[in-house]
Formats: structure tokens, sequence, C-alpha cells
């Protein structure tokens, strides 16, 4: 089986798309202190910047 990554995969976009529906920052999947984490707390609070309802 021939298994690739999809820019979906990424914890960036998985940070920015977990802002966009709404969920806590406390969904992050990632361990403290990782590069996932930290990419996917960017995004998330990027995502809150680029939304203008907040």
């Amino acid at each position: 089986m021939n298994e690739q990554a999809t820019a979906s995969d990424s914890p960036f976009i998985q940070g920015r798309n977990a802002r966009l529906y709404g969920k806590g920052i406390e969904a992050c999947p990632y361990p403290e202190g990782s590069q996932d984490r930290a990419a996917w707390i960017q995004a998330y609070e990027e995502a809150a910047a680029d939304d203008p309802a907040e």
C-alpha cells in the first residue's frame, strides 16, 4: 500500500482547521515542546487573527 501524506495531514493545517471549526486550543494532539505542536498552535493563533468575526 502506498501511503502518502496530504496537506491536510500537516499540523499547521490541522491547527487552522481546529480554530475554524470552533475547537479549543486544548484540542491540540501533539506533545508539549514538539515542533508539530508549535506549528499547530501557530496556525491556530493565526486563524484567529484572520477571523473577522472575532
